[in-house]
């Protein structure tokens, strides 16, 4: 299933739901009720003709339909370039970076992710403690109404504020936040994949929690919603994740390698040379097969 395929037919099943209208009266003169199922299963891809006789019933434009994974590839772009930024401690290139991208786009998104980035530099250049930080960002959310703008935006900084409170080991507060940011609904697959990223740092969390078992619950969960997906982007991390967390509930070597080994192999397939390594300079013992040297 291709993942813009699914995304414009969940897309389409959620505006049509909440317009209160049933799958016969969307196709009612545009096409069988049996293709508007195939579309919102993802089963099937709507022509561009098909798309434009739904987006005309529903009264939305075409584009929104393609909104979130346009506007998830934009912020991904910003955010690769300020975690380089961040780990690299280049934040006079950052903050000129980030003028560079409010100057680019009048995007309430680009607008609102450059203010956030803004005030983490402050943050990370010791300007501002954690708690100002945190509540600098809860006044952002607040002030920009952002659960009712921007559900990426909202679970993207919500996650942050979480991670912040893990950083200075403040896990219950954490624990709070990821509570509330997983009983939400996610629907498109864009949304599934920030789950995913919530899930991982929230067994980061459970694991400094020493709640191991319950680490190991939410990781096999994970594990599963992934393989589902049939996306890459987090299996790894799951499976080294559920290496340690099998560590610390002193499991069998056996169970322990089998994860650490699978989380290796997914690594070398999708490129992670930073967690590769890490296994390969740490934790080689606990591998199923021996490591070859790269020229």
């Amino acid at each position: 299933m291709h993942p813009v395929i699914e995304s414009v037919g969940e897309k389409i099943k959620q505006e049509r739901k909440k317009q209160g209208m049933t799958q016969k009266e969307l196709c009612d003169g545009i096409c069988s009720q049996a293709e508007i199922s195939k579309v919102e299963n993802g089963k099937n891809s709507p022509t561009i003709d098909l798309l434009q006789s739904i987006c005309k019933r529903l009264k939305l434009p075409i584009s929104s339909f393609f909104e979130d994974e346009q506007v998830s590839q934009k912020l991904n772009e910003i955010d690769q370039k300020m975690l380089r930024h961040f780990r690299e401690k280049s934040y006079t290139e950052m903050s000129r970076d980030l003028k560079k991208f409010a100057e680019s786009s009048s995007a309430f998104e680009i607008q609102f992710l450059v203010q956030y980035h803004g005030i983490l530099l402050e943050h990370e250049k010791g300007n501002i403690d954690f708690r100002s930080c945190i509540s600098a960002l809860l006044q952002l959310v607040s002030k920009e109404k952002l659960m009712d703008k921007s559900f990426l935006l909202y679970t993207r900084i919500q996650m942050a504020i979480a991670v912040l409170y893990t950083n200075q080991r403040e896990y219950q507060h954490a624990d709070q936040i990821y509570d509330e940011l997983l009983n939400m609904s996610y629907q498109t697959r864009e949304y599934k994949k920030i789950r995913m990223k919530i899930i991982y740092n929230y067994v980061r969390n459970l694991y400094r929690m020493k709640r191991f078992e319950d680490g190991l619950r939410e990781v096999e969960k994970a594990i599963s919603e992934s393989k589902q997906m049939q996306d890459l982007t987090y299996l790894g991390h799951f499976y080294y994740q559920k290496g340690f967390l099998l560590e610390s509930l002193n499991a069998s070597d056996k169970e322990i390698k089998k994860s650490y080994t699978i989380a290796y192999s997914f690594f070398v397939a999708t490129k992670n040379h930073a967690y590769q390594q890490i296994l390969e300079t740490h934790l080689s013992d606990l591998l199923l097969f021996p490591i070859q040297e790269r020229e």
